[in-house]
């Protein structure tokens, strides 16, 4: 084991020892008021965010590694305090104190993003950026059913549209993170459609499939694999939804899965064949400019 393997091993459990036993002796206070909840948060994220910065002026890798991990723990725990500040002593609750606690985890998000540009910062700054974006459309609670969230859907869907255009432009970074996230949330945001849940899914398969068309387009490997996974995992959920409770739905399924995969053979073996044994070889590569031409091949000599 190298040094910097033991640092890094250290590091990490002294972090969360630290956090969690601040957080147990904590509990065991009674009647801790808000503002004793405040200062146990606030001292956590500067642990951390400090602890983290210091591991941090190690150029090595794991400096820099160690330093993203506990800026992430930092983060959260000032998203905490946050929310106590907001909600508990500032008495802003509903929807206008989500919006102002949320506003406020994206401050820290961008500054931790803009000095250390990691996937865990990515993640912090993409999740406190749609919490802002879900509080203010998220519908507010009523006694007459299920509230209808497919607003909320629509937005999460194009944030992710969006997010996902700004990493292959690579505005954010890193850039594979960001292409990640971007696709796991226009697959999953049609999928809570409440009143139209049908057009939600259809919008969630026609999404996945774009994604492995852009992947493919692309070069990349994840994206592709992320829009594999939301066919296979989205048509199966619509399958277990719609034709789970009863025979009938269950044949015709699987009679419409056999269909589509007959086509699939179908379509995969149409067009021309190449001859067997004969090799596909790139093509040559132009002359350069003022090499004289080639000339005729000589015999070929064979060892």
């Amino acid at each position: 084991m190298t040094k910097e393997t033991a640092v890094e091993i250290l590091g990490y459990i002294g972090a969360a020892v630290g956090a969690a036993a601040t957080l147990a002796a904590a509990a065991q206070i009674q009647d801790l008021s808000e503002g004793g909840a405040l200062a146990i948060a606030l001292v956590v994220a500067a642990g951390l965010l400090g602890t983290g910065y210091l591991f941090g002026l190690h150029p090595a890798e794991r400096g820099l590694r160690m330093r993203s991990v506990l800026w992430f723990g930092g983060a959260e725990a000032w998203s905490v305090a946050v929310t106590i500040f907001i909600g508990e002593i500032a008495g802003l609750d509903g929807r206008g104190g989500a919006i102002v606690s949320s506003l406020l985890g994206v401050a820290i998000g961008a500054v931790l993003w803009l000095h250390l540009r990691r996937s865990l910062q990515e993640v912090f700054l993409f999740l406190a950026l749609l919490a802002v974006l879900v509080s203010m459309v998220f519908p507010e609670p009523s006694y007459f059913g299920i509230p209808d969230l497919t607003g909320m859907a629509m937005l999460i869907w194009a944030f992710g549209g969006v997010w996902l255009f700004l990493a292959i432009r690579r505005i954010v970074g890193p850039v594979r993170t960001g292409m990640v996230l971007g696709s796991i949330a226009a697959i999953v945001g049609p999928l809570l459609f409440t009143r139209t849940r049908v057009a939600g899914e259809l919008l969630s398969l026609a999404t996945a499939g774009g994604l492995l068309v852009l992947g493919e387009w692309l070069g990349d490997s994840p994206v592709q694999g992320l829009g594999i996974a939301g066919l296979l995992l989205v048509s199966g959920g619509i399958v277990v939804e719609h034709a789970g409770d009863s025979t009938g739905g269950a044949i015709a399924a699987l009679a419409a899965g056999i269909l589509l995969l007959a086509a699939a053979l179908f379509v995969g073996g149409m067009g021309p064949r190449r001859p067997q044994g004969e090799a596909s070889l790139p093509p040559a590569p132009p002359p350069l400019a003022g090499a004289p031409p080639p000339g005729p091949p000589g015999p070929s000599s064979t060892t």
